[in-house]
């Protein structure tokens, strides 16, 4: 769990000689790596790191709150054993200091009696003395066997409880809700109000004071609307989370005779506790394995289905116990009971294994707190380019303080025109219009009900790459149909099918087997269970009774009985009436011991007695693979695999049967002891049940047009290779032309070698023969792992080329993400239930199609259950990101727009008038960006996806050629006033700041319809956005205020003239109003060139023409050294075909 030789890691900061004094950990969430460092408080540093931020006006503080790194100083270093304080970072470069607290433990288990520990994250860390380490709590019960959890049926006593809690803390998933100064403090800490609010002070001491006024309201309502979203959050998750402190539980203590029952606070439950669980059912607190008794479970908290559980206690094995290993008999933490049921006056009992924020609600409680973060590269290079603005900023500052400073300005002039030039280049608007068209297509998709946890996830599905798909319930129906039974008769060739049950005898094995190997149970008089069990059962015809009240359906030996519904004498089925002499024995099955489903073994079993017969026997029934292994080879029929690809490569679901009679001898209270292991051998098979599972409308034609705009579809499912593969094919994932290529791993003969890798075509029944890039690659779980195993070198030729996974795990589909996402690709995963939380949670994009209460970890939820969701997505992400990506574009064009009329206005002694200003900032800029923001997404998915990065050559070469056609306009339009033999300048002066000239009125103007036409240049969004005129709101604000400017420039009224602070119209000098109408010209040759100069260089396909013929020469040079070097695929030619199995 940790990397205890910490002087083998290479390290710059530290020189460990004696003690360590830094730590590897690894967090039992999505194995994440944490470093910790030892450091000591230091008055004296702290002291001096106070007196210097108090001297700088507490500014430093407000660094500190967004650089917490910054505040090591007032630390020194220290060992580990001797720390007060941990430095804990981890690889997304947070960094946090956590206190190292001590407490009194006396545990016979603990040497000594202080406990040092530390909580990040709400997980806790001890400290180990004799290894000089810390650990996390839960690794103490890693090794924990099933036999050790059920030795102790008696529990711990209070002394032991006590101690205890303060080992794990209490058993509380309680979440704070922040008061509304917490969160104010939180934002008001946040750059942008910073800059803000040191915007709004530089404006009201320039008396700028009706804007300064409306971007105060705005960032006051702005953070009221983020303080008040923040707190229901936390109001909801503290409501989600639950307290454990308001009920109580039973739990059983030890005492000298024997063991009693005590009533407790939930809270204070401990791993150890036995519990109680009443007749009638509760809500657990925790997580606890099953001791006695049998329970019926709703999860749907877990895993979004409703279907009722039945859970019991696991076989005394020294198997080591894993809530994911054996969660068929674990009750986690906030799911419900519906029912307990046990055998005679006995007890259901269960033994707490994991408390707190250890519990699988605990554990989505912390991903929703600490999410996963990703870096993208659109935000990453936003910032390099708020921080070149800065630079730009920098040099405008000092080109003013060199021009006031020449002319002799006062002081207070030259500091507040030169801090304008921040606010200009690096705009306080620029958060909330980068943030518009995020809103607008969150709202967009909410109306689509799909809802979403984290907006800016919102542009990366604009630049998805690879989606991956759960099968059943995703791009399959999420119920099974029953379609056949195909029963095995030594005496006929296996294949025959049965559509009725009627076609079987009566009292055969299969019959027998149909009819009990489930898990079915009736609540309030209906059968519920698993959806195939229902459907399995159904075709039998039979009946279940469960003799005796529901919740002590344990006091017969006899628990559940399965019988035909119909008999020729129906009294035959009364047990009251039966007479040994004038009656036949009923036809009944007595089911005595069931063994619920497990993933890892991937079947079911049931030991049941037909009444009247002299011995037990045992049916299973699952995976037919997993089946044919515990049979005796001899009984299976030849065909066996051709009837099996048969069904599966058509798409449908295949359960294998098998049964054994077992020992005469053996008793009911030896069935209840037996291990399933021992009598899994030289079973006899049955038959085959096929089940039918057809794919959702929408499955097919989404598939196809995510093809269409070359995004890569992979399938990862629990279910059969064979079965997946059909439904690759059925869905148009795997295109007619391809060729399905199936590797297996073959049996490992000894520990010294590596298994030896299968390739099979799909189909052809060889190995493959032609270029890797004809085929695509399928894959069971068990060959994933032996890869990452013996063959790492071979994983990114799998996830470049897979695209199909079967029988894939939880643990597994999360593996493939991550291996997908270390390729650089832009991962998505869609799933229901609590298979897919994993993945959906590692992914760029996940989506679930589960309302469940895990299903809150994944940053998108759809309550339509099918795929469609991904197009829209898609669509809106494409649309957002091409948005946000025209808005930051036209932001920086605004701020160098007004940078130049800036200076350049600077030069000419005159400056722009506040009510220019306003206009501008206010009603142009704001309308404006707004306006982009409402852009809708296009109809179809392209080929072609957005730009995402704002410094590639495509992306810069344009920007910086509409940044000098906007200075060389503004240099023209002052060039052609200065041509006119009629125009003054200013008359210059040390403290000249004319607004009413010549000079502010052209350049004015001018701009104005230069943020105008950069609108509409960066409105152009089509294929991602709808086309132009279709944004209504963007084409009023663009024809009323070029109308407004125009009738500035042309004719205004005097009222207008006096508020805009503009030269008025002399209509008795026509050469003035002459060059009115010239300067129209000005505008309409920038729309034209700015049109073209967008058309021609922004163009990817055009501008990088020459760039992809020479990146694709190389890459197809690279990928022919990769594709000879490969092991798994051997180079292709006529005279020596690719070998079929390859040991490397």
């Amino acid at each position: 769990m940790l990397n205890m030789n910490t002087t083998l890691v290479a390290n710059d900061e530290y020189e460990v000689i004696g003690e360590a004094q830094w730590q590897i950990l690894e967090t039992n969430a999505d194995e994440q790596v944490i470093k910790i460092y030892g450091y000591k408080y230091s008055k004296i540093r702290a002291v001096i790191f106070h007196t210097v931020c108090m001297s700088l006006c507490g500014l430093p503080y407000f660094a500190f709150s967004y650089y917490p790194t910054l505040n090591r100083f007032k630390y020194i270093k220290c060992s580990l054993k001797t720390a007060d304080e941990l430095c804990v970072t981890d690889g997304e470069d947070s960094f946090q200091i956590e206190k190292v607290n001590e407490v009194d433990l006396s545990l016979s288990s603990h040497r000594g009696n202080r406990l040092r520990y530390f909580i990040y994250q709400h997980s806790r860390y001890i400290w180990l003395n004799d290894n000089g380490t810390f650990i996390n709590v839960l690794a103490l019960n890693e090794k924990l066997t099933i036999s050790l959890l059920m030795e102790n049926m008696c529990g711990i006593n209070k002394r032991q409880q006590n101690e205890l809690i303060k080992l794990y803390g209490g058993n509380s998933v309680e979440v704070e809700v922040k008061c509304y100064w917490t969160i104010f403090v939180n934002e008001v800490f946040n750059p942008f109000y910073l800059f803000q609010v040191f915007s709004i002070i530089l404006w009201s001491l320039d008396e700028y004071y009706q804007y300064a006024t409306c971007v105060f309201l705005l960032s006051a309502a702005s953070c009221m609307m983020a303080l008040y979203q923040t707190k229901q959050m936390s109001i909801n998750l503290h409501k989600m989370a639950g307290s454990t402190s308001t009920f109580t539980v039973t739990v059983l203590r030890p005492t000298r005779t024997g063991r009693e029952e005590c009533v407790v606070n939930a809270s204070r439950l401990v791993p150890g506790d036995v519990l109680v669980l009443p007749p009638d059912g509760c809500v657990m607190p925790c997580d606890a394995m099953l001791l006695t008794g049998t329970c019926i479970v709703n999860e749907s908290m877990l895993t979004g289905e409703s279907v009722p559980v039945m859970k019991g206690p696991p076989c005394i094995s020294q198997e080591v116990y894993s809530t994911d290993t054996h969660k068929r008999h674990t009750l986690f933490a906030g799911t419900h009971v519906i029912q307990t049921r046990f055998y005679g006056n006995n007890q259901v009992l269960a033994k707490v294994v994991r408390t707190g924020f250890y519990t699988a609600k605990g554990e989505l409680i912390k991903s929703i707190l600490f999410p996963k973060k990703f870096d993208f590269q659109f935000y990453k290079d936003a910032v390099k380019f708020v921080i070149f603005m800065f630079c730009i900023a920098a040099i405008g500052m000092g080109y003013s303080i060199w021009l006031y400073v020449r002319r002799g300005s006062l002081l207070g002039t030259i500091v507040l025109r030169t801090l304008d030039i921040i606010t200009i280049v690096v705009p306080p608007a620029l958060p909330a219009a980068m943030t518009a068209g995020i809103v607008y297509s969150q709202q967009r998709l909410k109306r689509n009900k799909i809802f979403c946890v984290s907006p800016p996830r919102i542009i990366m599905c604009g630049k998805l790459q690879v989606m991956c798909f759960d099968k059943t319930g995703t791009l399959t129906e999420d119920g099974l149909d029953f379609y056949a039974v195909i029963p095995f008769n030594p005496t006929e060739k296996f294949g025959r099918r049965c559509n009725e049950i009627v076609d079987l005898p009566n009292k055969s094995p299969l019959v027998q087997a149909l009819a009990s190997c489930h898990s079915l149970t009736s609540i309030q008089g209906q059968l519920k269970g698993d959806p195939l069990d229902l459907k399995m059962f159904e075709f039998t015809q039979w009946v279940l009774e469960e003799p005796g009240p529901e919740n002590t359906r344990y006091d017969n030996l006899t628990p559940a009985i399965v019988k035909p519904a119909t008999v020729h004498n129906e009294d035959l089925q009364n047990l009251d009436n039966y007479d040994p002499f004038t009656m036949e024995m009923p036809y009944e099955i007595g089911l005595l011991r069931r063994f619920h489903f497990s993933s890892s073994q991937q079947s079911m079993g049931v030991i049941a007695r037909v009444l009247g017969q002299p011995q037990m026997v045992y049916y299973v029934k699952g995976a037919p693979e997993k089946v044919a292994g515990m049979c005796d080879p001899d009984s299976l029929p030849d065909n066996f695999s051709t009837v099996l690809n048969e069904y599966t490569s058509n798409g449908f679901r295949v359960i294998g049967l098998a049964y054994k009679k077992l020992d005469r001898k053996m008793k009911w209270v030896d069935a209840q002891r037996l291990k399933r292991e021992t009598i899994e051998c030289d079973m006899m098979f049955l038959g085959f049940l096929v089940m039918q599972n057809s794919l959702k409308p929408e499955t097919t034609q989404v598939i196809k047009e995510l093809h269409d705009a070359n995004m890569r579809q992979v399938m990862v499912t629990g279910d059969n290779i064979m079965t997946a593969m059909s439904v690759a094919r059925g869905c148009s994932m795997v295109q007619p032309h391809q060729k399905v290529v199936l590797i297996t791993a073959s049996q490992q003969l000894n520990n010294d070698e590596r298994p030896a890798l299968i390739m099979e075509v799909v189909g052809e029944g060889g190995p493959p023969k032609l270029a890797m890039d004809a085929y695509v690659i399928a894959m069971e779980g068990k060959t994933w792992a032996v890869m990452r195993t013996y063959y790492p070198e071979m994983i990114p030729t799998i996830v470049n080329k897979g695209m199909i996974f079967g029988r894939f795990g939880p643990d597994q589909k999360t593996q493939l993400v991550t291996a997908l996402q270390g390729a650089g690709l832009v991962v998505g995963m869609c799933g229901d239930g609590a298979n897919d939380c994993g993945a959906l949670k590692a992914a760029h994009v996940g989506i679930s199609l589960s309302e469940a209460d895990a299903s809150v970890a994944a940053p998108f939820t759809s309550q339509e259950q099918n795929i469609r969701c991904v197009k829209l997505l898609a669509l809106e992400g494409r649309c957002a990101l091409s948005t946000s990506f025209a808005i930051f574009k036209y932001m920086a064009l605004y701020s160098l727009i007004q940078f130049f009329s800036i200076l350049i206005l600077y030069n000419f002694y005159s400056i722009l008038g506040n009510n220019q200003f306003l206009y501008i900032d206010l009603v142009l800029t704001t309308l404006l960006a707004l306006s982009l923001g409402r852009a809708k997404p296009g109809p179809v998915l392209t080929k072609q996806s957005p730009p995402v990065s704002l410094v590639a050559i495509t992306s810069i070469l344009p920007l910086i050629m509409q940044v000098l056609l906007v200075l060389i306009m503004q240099l023209s339009a002052v060039y052609l006033l200065e041509s006119q033999e009629w125009f003054k300048p200013v008359e210059g002066g040390a403290n000249v700041e004319q607004v009413v000239c010549w000079e502010n009125t052209v350049i004015f103007i001018i701009t104005s319809f230069q943020y105008l036409i950069m609108a509409c240049v960066y409105a152009k969004g089509w294929p991602f956005r709808q086309p132009f005129c279709t944004n209504y709101y963007l084409v009023i604000t663009l024809v009323t205020q070029a109308v407004f400017v125009t009738v500035l420039l042309l004719c205004p009224w005097k009222a207008l003239t006096d508020y805009m602070e503009v030269e008025a119209v002399n209509m008795s000098d026509p050469e003035t109003y002459r060059f009115r109408v010239y300067l129209l010209i000005v505008p309409v040759l920038h729309l034209l060139l700015a049109i073209a100069t967008e058309a021609t260089l922004s163009d990817q396909d055009r501008f990088s023409a020459l760039l992809r013929v020479l990146r694709r020469r190389c890459s197809d040079k690279e990928e022919a050294a990769g594709e000879a070097a490969c092991p798994l695929w051997a180079p292709a030619s006529p005279a020596s075909p690719a070998s079929p199995a390859l040991a490397c």
